[in-house]
């Protein structure tokens, strides 16, 4: 896929867990994707335990197929960059979770020390910590992922919109994209609905969520991508690959494979290419 026209689309590989690395590179290559964002997990392809040698096998199963690894989903620990950089992945997604006991503030100052504190083994390896919002007891939106960290190096720490957690958020697309354009490093597409999950002893309904195709949910993939395109953004966009079955339970393996293909589709139809 040419990708000097536009950003390389790319998709999270967590739903194919249990799939070998040579088997996983040739799947995603099936699909038609520019490359992945791999999770550094427990059970995992690349787990913490051996991300070392696993990362660095891994990168060449993508690459012997014309793809790339742009992201991880892993640790901030000195391992984790050290292991990304010598793989040549520039970008470790993570989030900021609340935790309870410790005020807002507090866990962002968390946060804050231990980027510093990762400052010369990011410098060393030029690898970049990109914090993503998500909804519920995480930093949730993009004036959170923001102030987490504009008081940080922005070539060591930048942002990662997740357009399926504004659009649960209510952010607008656009004012999202504004709010962190300065620091954007990558950009995740998925989409949700709240769902009505019954009403509590007292009577209040209480409200889930479930994720869906990228035409059905609270977000609009259309404006998310115009403002992205009018702006000339050109990093990545990762497909997340997040969907449920109609039991409530995430679809894995072959069951992705469907919609997946409709969400690729029409990104590349909203970002006025063809390559399908």
């Amino acid at each position: 896929m040419d990708t000097s026209r536009r950003s390389p689309i790319t998709v999270f590989t967590k739903p194919w867990k249990t799939l070998s690395l040579g088997e996983l590179s040739e799947t995603i290559a099936d699909l038609g994707f520019d490359g992945v964002e791999l999770p550094i997990r427990d059970g995992f392809q690349v787990s913490p335990g051996n991300i070392g040698s696993g990362l660095l096998e891994a990168s060449e199963a993508f690459r012997s197929r014309g793809m790339r690894i742009y992201s991880v989903a892993g640790e901030l620990d000195r391992e984790t960059v050290e292991a990304c950089g010598a793989a040549g992945v520039p970008i470790i997604r993570t989030m900021l979770k609340i935790e309870e006991g410790r005020s807002y503030r507090e866990n962002v100052e968390r946060f804050r020390d231990l980027c510093r504190s990762l400052g010369p083994t990011l410098a060393e390896t030029g690898v970049q910590i990109g914090l993503q919002n998500h909804c519920d007891e995480y930093v949730s939106s993009s004036v959170g992922i923001l102030h987490a960290i504009e008081t940080l190096d922005s070539k060591q720490v930048s942002a990662v919109l997740d357009l399926g957690h504004t659009g649960l958020e209510g952010e607008l697309e656009e004012i999202a994209v504004d709010i962190v354009w300065d620091r954007l490093s990558m950009v995740n597409l998925k989409n949700a609905i709240r769902v009505d999950m019954g009403v509590d002893e007292d009577g209040v309904t209480q409200w889930g969520r479930t994720w869906v195709p990228g035409k059905v949910g609270y977000s609009s993939w259309k404006k998310g991508i115009e403002t992205l395109r009018a702006r000339g953004y050109s990093g990545p966009i990762c497909l997340t690959a997040e969907y449920k079955n109609s039991d409530g339970s995430a679809c894995e393996g072959d069951e992705v494979v469907g919609p997946l293909r409709e969400d690729l589709t029409y990104l590349r139809k909203l970002l006025g290419s063809d390559d399908s």
